[in-house]
């Protein structure tokens, strides 16, 4: 039995702080801020940092050889130059970029409400026979009278004996 094995320590130290990186960067993208998904890379970073360092720490102890060390020490810093740039991006949006996102989508839903509401000359108006001027207009427009002239809609009510 290889002694990285014997190591339970390292291995779930190393398995914890591998795993949590991209948990981190998909909790970030579930987020849609470009703050919040930023702030998930910087967590990502540190745990890929703390990976790199556990890589390290086993070549060290010759848990692994030089090659496999190199292997997977160029896939951990590609992954953390991508998430850096990628936080550099996210942080040019600035702090502004939500109030800027949630003014548009305020302005677009209040556009669209002018375009349903208004007529083609442009005046404000609800849309109806808001303009009819009828003399009593609480009473009921349907003039469709019930022919029925049964008083009661149940037929076995109003049989005689």
């Amino acid at each position: 039995m290889p002694r990285v094995r014997r190591d339970f320590d390292f291995c779930r130290q190393i398995n914890n702080s591998s795993s949590s990186a991209p948990r981190n960067i998909s909790e970030g993208f579930g987020r849609f801020w470009p703050g919040e998904f930023s702030h998930k890379l910087h967590i990502a970073v540190g745990e890929l940092r703390e990976t790199v360092d556990h890589l390290d720490k086993a070549l060290e102890e010759k848990y692994i050889d030089d090659a496999a060390h190199l292997e997977m020490f160029g896939l951990a810093d590609a992954a953390i130059r991508a998430a850096v740039k990628f936080i550099e991006y996210l942080d040019a949006a600035g702090p502004d970029w939500k109030k800027d996102y949630l003014r548009r989508r305020r302005e677009a839903y209040r556009a669209e409400r002018r375009k349903r509401t208004s007529d083609p000359s442009g005046n404000l108006e609800p849309q109806g026979d808001a303009g009819s001027s009828d003399e009593n207009s609480n009473e009921n427009p349907n003039s469709n009278e019930n022919p029925n002239s049964n008083e009661n809609p149940n037929p076995n009510e109003n049989r005689e004996p």
